[in-house]
């Protein structure tokens, strides 16, 4: 126990000197908040107790840290947790949710602590693999000149399709650039973006690619990157490819949970994140015709196949399997035609059927279940056919050339790891949910094409918390979670309740260092309580001009794409010049041309959605006004939220009061926050929603608020 003591107390040391060295070379003033953020981090990890192998022994309770804009949280948690890191053996994985931050994090702010800093630790940039170049798939396509794998082909007539000449100069530029070394196979350093369409033939997935068997491995970007990963002391990723990696059950792609301390920045997003990551959809017609294509490519492996015995029986199974299958997806479009499970509302320009409390009718679960079943008989005989053809690829099996058992390879772990997640989707259908049990969310989607209607089944968690403690926090040796805005209405209550960590979790809230006092906060007169749309376009158009002023930098914001059209389209030409509206152009373009208006000593206006509300930084005289039209209300709409609600009001609870305001409260002080990004900042804030002094809850919203100088109508 006393080595413990003292090997706390060493690094406690470090970290104190890590600290003051980095102030002195970066010419920075120590902030009381900084220090704070810094102390509770440092503490936490160095109080968790170990077994002799270094493994965490009991519960893990994470130190979650409301930091203020303008607190320093990125060094702060960098100086706590690098030195605990390094002197226990373990990776410090640092995810973020935004691409900016990401940048500012590995092209800022570690270069500089390296460069400045007394601690010798290296740092490396983690991405998905479908992020980077598969050389083998790149060859296939150039030596074909067509389609990438004649066993991929979606349709029997793609299977001619030649590149066209704008695809084919592309590959072979790439192929160029990367073997001189110019480009090291990462989507997002080519010079230029790349299509979707473009770029998906030549990238691959975990269950794609042949690993060490490939031709190609010693030159593969995927891998090289992922070499640097096992030295570095510090990665930098993003949310979902921490939750791609634990839903591969850890390790897979970034360091184990266990021999990992985490840091989530903008850990507001953790829990949406998480119900993306573990939602399961699929199209039933689309679904129907893989079935048919896959089947087809079987035929032509037992046509390839020469080995007989095991490969043989596998290719007949399986086109067996693919067939009953095809016969029930048409018993489940039967299904799906009822009236009864027509679209009930519109989203997104999708129709939507949700099934209330997520109870599927019987027919319908006892259809997912024999699918589910099917599916399952499917994936495993997939699995069986992959393990075949890896003794193939490795000499170790006869039965197929070994470049044509490779390509197999790759196109039958393609299939296993689609079969995997449609039996997910199928289960998810199948399965009763238990009394007491939080239901997830089942719904149909009707998708209008030009041809036809393509109904989508989806299944997705309502709350991330047990799937966070399953995958996550059980798992990982420490965590931390920040984000300028992690309370709700002044409370964690609803970070704890979406992401399932302990309410005995380490909770520190910091206040910005900011002078707010010297910036204000304005209900007008003119503002009014949002009711039917036409009306409220209107008032907006007739409150905007006499709010705003022609020669300040100012950011509108709302929460409907349509109303915002609607409100330019009413405003005077005059107007309509100054304004630049999100959809125009790329968001970095509008604000490029933004910062440029001012730095000729003009007015500019941005018009933006929910993505301006939150990550765009604009200091100084760059933004002094921030309207918000609406209060940033989530309404139950979506099948998510609405089935989430729904739960909440059969346990009686009140969504509203428990879901609706809280997330209201975070998103407004997010859409507030764009005002002051440096510590001389000031500026105004117009809200045009009566409703912040109309209504009971305005008071909570307006009391969760900085203490700006509050001027209400």
């Amino acid at each position: 126990m006393d080595y413990f003591v003292a090997q706390a107390e060493q690094i406690k040391s470090s970290i104190q000197t890590f600290y003051r060295d980095l102030l002195a070379a970066l010419e920075l003033t120590p902030r009381w908040g900084q220090k704070q953020m810094i102390a509770a981090i440092a503490n936490h990890l160095l109080a968790i107790r170990q077994d002799s192998d270094g493994s965490r022994l009991g519960e893990n309770p994470a130190c979650i840290v409301e930091a203020g804009t303008g607190t320093g949280k990125t060094l702060a948690y960098m100086v706590a947790c690098l030195p605990v890191a390094q002197a226990l053996d373990k990776k410090l994985v640092i995810s973020t949710a935004t691409i900016a931050l990401q940048e500012q994090i590995m092209e800022k702010d570690l270069p500089a602590m390296k460069a400045k800093g007394n601690l010798d630790f290296d740092f490396q940039l983690a991405k998905g693999r479908r992020r980077y170049l598969c050389v083998s798939r790149l060859d296939s396509a150039l030596s074909n000149h067509a389609a990438v794998d004649p066993t991929q082909a979606l349709f029997e007539d793609e299977l001619a399709m030649q590149l066209d000449t704008e695809q084919q100069d592309l590959y072979q530029h790439l192929l160029k650039e990367l073997g001189a070394g110019r480009w090291d196979g990462d989507r997002d350093a080519w010079l230029d973006a790349i299509s979707e369409d473009h770029w998906r033939p030549v990238t691959t997935d975990h269950k794609g690619c042949t690993n060490r068997r490939c031709a190609h491995f010693n030159e593969c970007p995927f891998y090289k990157a992922r070499a640097g990963l096992e030295q570095a002391d510090c990665i930098i990723t993003n949310h979902d490819l921490v939750l791609a990696d634990l839903q591969l059950g850890g390790g897979a792609i970034l360091p184990a949970p266990e021999e990992t301390i985490y840091v989530f920045d903008e850990g507001h997003h953790l829990a949406d994140k998480t119900l993306r990551q573990f939602t399961h959809q699929q199209g039933v017609r689309q679904l129907h015709r893989w079935y048919g294509q896959v089947r087809t490519s079987v035929k032509r492996f037992a046509k390839d196949w020469q080995g007989g015995g095991r490969g043989a029986q596998l290719s007949v199974q399986i086109q067996e399997h693919l067939q009953g299958l095809e016969q029930e997806m048409v018993s489940l479009e039967q299904l799906l035609d009822q009236p009864a499970l027509q679209p009930q509302d519109d989203y997104q320009q999708v129709a939507s059927y949700r099934f209330t409390n997520g109870l599927i009718p019987d027919a319908l679960r006892a259809q997912a279940a024999q699918l589910a079943l099917l599916t399952t008989r499917l994936s495993r005989e997939f699995d069986a056919l992959y393990s075949l053809l890896d003794d193939v690829a490795k000499g170790e099996q006869q039965g197929l050339e070994r470049e044509l058992a490779e390509t197999y390879l790759a196109v039958t772990g393609a299939w296993a790891q689609a079969s995997m997640a449609q039996g997910g989707l199928w289960q998810s259908y199948a399965h009763v949910d238990e009394p007491g049990e939080v239901p997830t969310a089942r719904w149909i989607q009707h998708w209008q094409t030009p041809e036809r209607v393509d109904v989508e089944l989806v299944s997705s968690p309502i709350l991330a918390n047990k799937i966070l403690q399953q995958n996550l926090w059980q798992k990982c040796f420490a965590a931390v979670i920040t984000s300028a805005t992690l309370l709700a209405v002044g409370r964690f209550d609803q970070l704890l309740m979406h992401t399932g960590l302990s309410d005995k979790s380490n909770m520190l809230a910091l206040a910005s260092p900011f002078n707010f006092s010297a910036s204000s906060l304005t209900v007008p007169k003119q503002a009014v309580e949002p009711g039917p749309e036409e009306r409220f376009v209107a008032a907006l158009i007739e409150a905007l001009p006499l709010n705003l002023n022609k020669q300040e930098a100012s950011l509108v914001l709302f929460t409907s794409r349509r109303v915002m059209h609607q409100v330019f389209d009413g405003l005077p030409a005059s107007w309509q010049d100054l304004i630049l509206q999100q959809g125009g152009s790329s968001k970095q373009r509008l604000l490029e041309q933004h910062k440029q208006r001012l730095d000729d000593g003009e007015g500019s206006i941005l018009f933006g959605l929910a993505s301006f509300a939150e990550g765009i930084d604009l200091p100084g005289n760059y933004l002094t006004h921030v309207v918000i039209t609406r209060l940033p209300f989530t309404v139950p709409d979506r099948p998510v939220p609405a089935a989430l609600a729904e739960w909440i009001e059969a346990r009686g609870g009140n969504a509203f009061m428990e879901i609706s305001v809280p997330e209201a409260s975070v998103r407004l002080i997010q859409s507030t926050g764009r005002l002051l990004r440096k510590e001389d900042d000031v500026g105004r804030i117009t809200v045009l929603d009566k409703r912040l002094v109309s209504k009971r809850y305005g008071k909570q919203l307006l009391q969760a608020l900085p203490p700006y100088q509050q001027h209400l109508a």
